[in-house]
């Protein structure tokens, strides 16, 4: 059996950071790993990103989204605006607090998927109509 963690990666060119929990986690330990990995990243809220669950056996309780989101918020202090996250998880149990997800992360829009290639392209569909948005300050 492989080892519970959670990676982080960064795609520079495309400003995509994709952070996979791995194994049997708490939600505790996902939170604090996760945000301990993104303080080592410089203006990691510039990036879009993935949530990839696809090995993840655990449940992160709605008390530990919050936790997260007050944590994420504090860091990005609304500077991740117009952002995207891509949670890639069939876990019924995501998806169905998808919408409370959402409101926890207000700046940022947030879409579950099933596949990661599904996740990527509506990444990458959702910065191409925001680089061809007039007046829009982000750029590919």
């Amino acid at each position: 059996m492989a080892r519970s963690r959670v990676t982080l990666s960064i795609d520079n060119t495309t400003k995509i950071m994709t952070i996979r929990y791995i194994g049997e986690l708490g939600g505790e330990d996902v939170n604090n790993t996760m945000m301990l990995q993104l303080l080592d990243i410089p203006d990691a809220w510039t990036y879009d990103s993935i949530i990839d669950m696809r090995r993840f056996d655990g449940t992160i309780m709605t008390t530990e989204i919050e936790d997260l989101a007050t944590r994420w918020n504090g860091l990005a202090q609304g500077r991740d605006a117009g952002a995207f996250t891509a949670i890639i998880s069939d876990d019924a149990l995501v998806r169905a607090r998808l919408s409370i997800t959402q409101g926890l992360f207000p700046a940022r829009t947030l879409a579950n998927f099933n596949t990661l290639d599904e996740g990527l392209a509506w990444l990458h569909a959702r910065r191409g109509e925001v680089a061809h948005t007039p007046n829009s300050d982000l750029t590919v």
